[in-house]
């Protein structure tokens, strides 16, 4: 990926971004209080490293992907003949593989280190999508170029997936109340806002379901799956935390390096305030 290729596609993330912001101020799922307050910086902050480490990363993959398609290498570019087919058959793929990546974080232990730098956010909106640490950047990129090399997956195909991701994984985390008997039909197939915020909660067995990214069913049929009801009652962010951490830069980058997963398992504190129908 080129420099402008990557400047018109920050771009274009940041905008979508930017008008899931603006959704939020009309229709707030939860009531904005002090537990948003200075986060924005830290946020902020990781958002434009995960770009960064993402041009790279993403680049390195489409690389991959190009050559193995080209070669006739993998299951894709010799079982599959159609382009579209090939682009569905690479979506559902990644998508799989990637709630693999994103279960194995909450499992093991070593992984949760890095992941929680994400969960830490005490407040859940557009600003906590891209809160990753790079070593969670770098765990789910190997979930995503193993299937590239192995299975010959087009380029097209990964770029599709990632824009899809991208844009799902904004809506997921904004900040936007969702009709509820609507939020209740589309989770069945696709991941709604509803269902990833209880993956927010603070509540360990609400927090270690709802892994998929893209696609609900790998949710449902792995035995993963929390109703998305619970949503209206979550608790945002992690016990035994040290606030000033969980909003600088620096804290959030040091995180892994300092915290264990011990405190993680006692839920209380924080609790949101729900914005009534």
């Amino acid at each position: 990926m080129t420099m402008p290729e990557f400047l018109t596609n920050a771009t274009i993330i940041l905008g979508i971004m930017a008008l899931f912001a603006l959704i939020e101020t009309i229709v707030p799922f939860f009531a904005c209080d002090e537990a948003r307050t200075g986060r924005g910086s830290a946020n902020l902050g990781l958002t434009v490293l995960t770009f960064v480490l993402n041009w790279g990363l993403s680049s390195a993959a489409a690389l991959v992907a190009l050559g193995t398609s080209r070669h006739g290498i993998g299951l894709a570019t010799n079982l599959i003949s159609a382009m579209p087919t090939q682009i569905a058959f690479s979506v559902v793929v990644l998508d799989f593989s990637t709630y693999i990546a994103h279960r194995s974080m909450h499992l093991v232990p070593l992984l949760w280190r890095m992941h929680q730098v994400h969960h830490s956010d005490p407040f859940v909106d557009v600003s906590t999508t891209y809160r990753q640490h790079p070593l969670e950047g770098l765990w789910r990129f190997l979930w995503m170029i193993g299937p590239a090399w192995t299975l010959g997956l087009p380029a097209t195909g990964i770029v599709v997936y990632r824009l899809i991701s991208a844009v799902n994984a904004i809506l997921e985390h904004a900040n936007i109340r969702l009709w509820q008997p609507l939020d209740g039909i589309l989770s069945l197939f696709w991941v709604t806002p509803n269902m990833h915020k209880v993956h927010h909660s603070r509540e360990c067995a609400e927090t270690d379901s709802n892994y998929g990214n893209i696609f609900a069913f790998y949710d449902r049929v792995l035995g993963t799956f929390t109703p998305t009801d619970r949503a209206f009652e979550v608790a945002y962010g992690l016990d035994g935390m040290d606030p000033n951490r969980t909003r600088s830069f620096f804290g959030l980058l040091s995180m892994p390096f300092r915290c264990s997963r011990a405190p993680v398992r006692e839920r209380r504190g924080y609790r949101s305030r729900f914005v009534g129908v």
